[in-house]
């Protein structure tokens, strides 16, 4: 589930908290960061979890509705599209989602009135009118509903941004990845998918993992030999005055150039200068750009990096 990008954003996190002890305890900060990326794993059902709070919220709306002492033709004719979405009674029954519910201690109906408040703001968006005024029970109008919930009003919402923090301080870097993650997952289920047996796993492949660990690692044991490589390439400019961000992202470009043999330059650079706009400075992506080609260029003719297989497409 968790791309390459994610990864890195997680180690660059990881090697920020650590950097500048007296000493790093590898081992602490490896399994911290196995913490922060199977947290993702958690944000995936917990938001799942949360278009099923909505879903109740909204069958006791039609309950209370109907149980009116003096009911309104509306109250006695509500719209049961949102209760009965199809896409949900399928997610429903998947079993790795069913131990999640049982098990984990996080639940959004301890937060009923927030929630609640939430679901009755989002059923007056416009995308929502449409969908009860066009009355589609199709699997289509199903997983559309459930998509427009996620992008137009979970993403990006304070509220529920904030409750999700106070429950895990690595969610919020996540969330915007993880309900990418959902929605391609509820556009992938058709008429006849068995959805009771899928599984999520956090990491892709047990490269991914391995490449995770390895970057932190690598980072944190020549972090100083990286220092010395870096300021080789600064003219008319200290170390020091480096912003600490984009010298940890040099740090972890040159673990790649060094360590990954696999992995092309190009692509290693194109990252952190992806990664450089959320987190460091306007002026950041050019400097990283172009002090790391000085560096691999410098390095590779010096024979110190070796680029094999993959590695070799598209070398700078």
């Amino acid at each position: 589930m968790i791309s390459r990008r994610l990864l890195r954003i997680k180690v660059l996190q990881i090697y920020y908290a650590h950097h500048g002890r007296e000493s790093i305890d590898i081992e602490s900060a490896v399994q911290e960061l196995n913490r922060s990326v199977s947290s993702c794993l958690d944000l995936y059902f917990s938001l799942l979890c949360l278009l099923f709070a909505f879903r109740d919220i909204e069958e006791e709306r039609i309950t209370n509705s109907l149980n009116k002492m003096l009911p309104s033709d509306e109250d006695l004719n509500p719209s049961t599209l949102f209760a009965s979405n199809s896409i949900l009674k399928k997610v429903e029954v998947n079993k790795q989602l069913a131990a999640y519910r049982s098990n984990n201690s996080f639940n959004w109906m301890e937060q009923y009135d927030s929630v609640k408040r939430l679901w009755q703001e989002f059923r007056k968006s416009p995308y929502f009118e449409k969908f009860l005024a066009e009355n589609d029970e199709s699997l289509k109008a199903s997983r559309k509903i459930l998509c427009d919930i996620l992008d137009k009003d979970i993403a990006g919402n304070n509220e529920i941004e904030q409750m999700l923090e106070e429950n895990n301080i690595y969610w919020n870097d996540d969330l915007e990845f993880v309900i990418s993650a959902i929605i391609r997952y509820i556009r992938s289920i058709k008429a006849d998918s068995d959805t009771s047996s899928d599984v999520v796993t956090v990491y892709q492949n047990n490269d991914d993992r391995d490449f995770a660990n390895q970057l932190l690692k690598t980072a944190i044991i020549r972090g100083n030999d990286f220092d010395e490589i870096i300021e080789k390439h600064i003219k008319n400019w200290e170390l020091d005055r480096i912003a600490i961000i984009d010298r940890l992202m040099l740090h972890l470009a040159m673990a790649e150039f060094f360590e990954m043999p696999g992995i092309p330059a190009r692509v290693t650079i194109n990252e952190f200068i992806e990664i450089s706009k959320f987190y460091s400075t306007e002026k950041s992506s050019m400097f990283l750009n172009g002090i790391l080609e000085k560096i691999y260029l410098d390095q590779k003719q010096s024979g110190n990096i070796v680029k094999t297989g993959r590695g070799l497409v598209g070398d700078i």
